[in-house]
């Protein structure tokens, strides 16, 4: 593996971990009981992909694609601010950004790539990321918009 393409799954490595210490941190202020269990759930996933990464194992199933619907619920929802006391709602619409995020950040690099197979696990990350987005987007829509 060439220089350049270990560069970008370390970088990718990091921001999975950073993700992963963003949420594992934020478990650890929050009060609300189910805040924190989903919290805990989001950083376990985060650290997951990071193991993926460092396995890097082209013929894993993790790295088979997936087309998911996009709700675009996260294009349209202001990003709430990480509280000790927040809400449900806030945790989701935190979430959504990040996923988002993240899913455009692994689109991009992979239109930086030359290499098919880095390629096609930048794709595999974006689309991964997008699952989780539209999870969050899915419980938003359960259990927000019905709410209101």
């Amino acid at each position: 593996m060439n220089e350049w393409i270990r560069d970008l799954i370390d970088f990718a490595m990091e921001k999975e971990q950073e993700a992963a210490d963003f949420y594992a941190g934020l478990a650890r202020r929050v009060k609300e009981p189910a805040v924190v269990a989903e919290l805990n759930r989001l950083a376990d996933m985060e650290r997951m992909h990071k193991a993926k990464l460092q396995k890097l194992d082209p013929a894993d199933p993790f790295w088979q694609r997936k087309n998911l619907p996009d709700l675009k619920i996260a294009d349209y929802v202001v990003e709430s601010a990480p509280t000790a006391g927040m809400s449900f709602q806030d945790l989701l619409s935190i979430a959504m950004k990040r996923e988002l995020a993240s899913q455009r950040l692994y689109a991009d690099l992979a239109r930086q790539v030359d290499d098919p197979d880095l390629q096609r696990m930048m794709l595999v990350l974006a689309e991964e990321e997008a699952a989780h987005k539209h999870y969050f987007e899915t419980l938003w829509d359960e259990h927000v918009l019905m709410e209101n």
